[in-house]
């Protein structure tokens, strides 16, 4: 019987913990080491994240300029990513999980109203689409248009980049 009603308790904590439970999480960097991994991926302490609605070039990953010359435009992705998660005031709303257990989250600064936009805008990556619609349409255009950072001269689709390396 005592078995049984501790069972049942635990079973109702978690019934009601999962009632309560709001997925959406707020994390600020404060006082937690933020480290870079790439274009869109990075930790805050032992979070870790990515940002929506963006793919950027893997960190080993090179593009090509106007002139047809090699550059190392993962390291340039990552480097952007970085100066702007050092920016005072890093704040990231997760919205849920992808398939590395990473959150996806929109992230902001006092100076950086949405950091992936920025990544998009200064062409360091390029917008997800999902069935026609991208996330960050404005933003991938006015980066094209000006060639800016990858849309300088010719790359290959991150996801289609991260496909042809050996796993």
């Amino acid at each position: 019987m005592g078995r049984t009603l501790i069972a049942l308790l635990l079973l109702g904590a978690m019934f009601a913990l999962a009632w309560i439970y709001d997925p959406r999480e707020s994390i600020s960097a404060g006082s937690s080491l933020v480290r870079t991994a790439d274009g869109d991926s990075f930790t805050i302490g032992v979070n870790k994240l990515r940002l929506d609605g963006i793919d950027a070039p893997e960190y080993r990953q090179t593009c090509r300029d106007a002139a047809g010359r090699e550059w190392l435009c993962g390291e340039a992705a990552r480097a952007a990513l970085e100066k702007r998660l050092l920016e005072p005031g890093l704040v990231c709303k997760a919205q849920t999980l992808d398939h590395y257990a990473r959150a996806l989250a929109t992230c902001s600064t006092a100076q950086t109203a949405d950091i992936g936009a920025a990544q998009v805008r200064d062409g360091m990556a390029v917008s997800h689409e999902y069935y026609g619609v991208r996330d960050y349409p404005d933003e991938e255009d006015a980066a094209r248009g000006a060639k800016s950072g990858i849309w300088q001269g010719s790359f290959t689709p991150p996801d289609e980049w991260r496909a042809t390396q050996s796993r």
